[in-house]
């Protein structure tokens, strides 16, 4: 078993992601579960996959020894400190730069408790509560996975451009029963569609670059998913904010990938 995780460590890892994540999802799905506004239905235990397919991957194939370089990484921020928590919580000065933006229109700022309404967390939950939770599900579950394990092995075949080309077409095709399970995302099917991916393909860039400036932290991609998705998936961010703060993580994730495009002959 060892031998065939040293060869096919990443084949290994996304098959077993997509059991972890799907059978939960999928049986949702089979019960007649939707995840919208007004049900206790929760799709955020499906998110926990990449981890957990990681976790377990890495334990097969190198050991302790290989945990606990991953698990040292989920803690690491590198110095200069104030910096790198700045990038990893940028997406919370877009939101708020978005929102001075709309104010200035007349749009008044959203309530504290907005940014609590979550998809698939409880609408009783705190603000502290859904940071918390989204944090180690969302930010945590898809972000040792996503880059912390898959993106790292892509770099190492591929380069950053063509790695994260692959990472943004894999974690795409992760998502697909949430089509059917998660009322917000069921909105977007249709021409939406193409767009909910050009995003999602741009954002793989900017969680890669975010990746490679912290030193490769862990923590720092999962801070910067946490804040990015409670700028654009809470009740506060819904419509023109949301759409402010994409519009920016595309930009720049089309920076980044010009630059990795251009940084070698071959686009690696």
């Amino acid at each position: 078993m060892r031998a065939w995780l040293q060869t096919y460590s990443l084949a290994g890892f996304y098959a077993l992601s997509l059991v972890l994540s799907w059978a939960y999802w999928l049986t949702l799905i089979a019960l007649g579960q939707r995840v919208e506004s007004g049900t206790v239905v929760t799709h955020l235990p499906g998110l926990l996959g990449p981890a957990l397919a990681a976790l377990a991957v890495i334990a097969l194939r190198d050991g302790r020894h290989g945990l606990r370089a991953l698990l040292a990484r989920v803690v690491h921020i590198p110095a200069p400190y104030a910096p790198k928590l700045a990038l990893a919580l940028s997406p919370l000065a877009l939101g708020a730069l978005a929102f001075l933006v709309l104010a200035v229109w007349g749009r008044p700022l959203p309530a504290l408790a907005s940014f609590a309404k979550y998809p698939g967390v409880p609408e009783s939950w705190s603000l502290a509560q859904t940071v918390v939770v989204v944090l180690l599900v969302n930010g945590f579950g898809e972000e040792i996975g996503w880059r912390g394990f898959a993106t790292e092995r892509l770099f190492e075949r591929h380069g950053r451009f063509q790695a994260t080309l692959w990472l943004g077409l894999l974690w795409g095709l992760w998502h697909l029963p949430l089509f059917w399970l998660n009322a917000s995302m069921m909105a977007l099917v249709g021409p939406m569609l193409f767009g909910w991916a050009f995003g999602l393909l741009c954002g793989a860039f900017v969680l890669a670059h975010v990746y490679v400036l912290c030193g490769r932290s862990i923590l720092c991609v999962a801070l910067w998913h946490t804040a990015y998705n409670l700028m654009v998936a809470t009740e506060a961010g819904r419509g023109l904010p949301a759409a402010l703060v994409s519009t920016a993580v595309m930009f720049w994730g089309l920076v980044a990938a010009w630059r990795w495009w251009h940084a070698t002959p071959d686009g690696k």
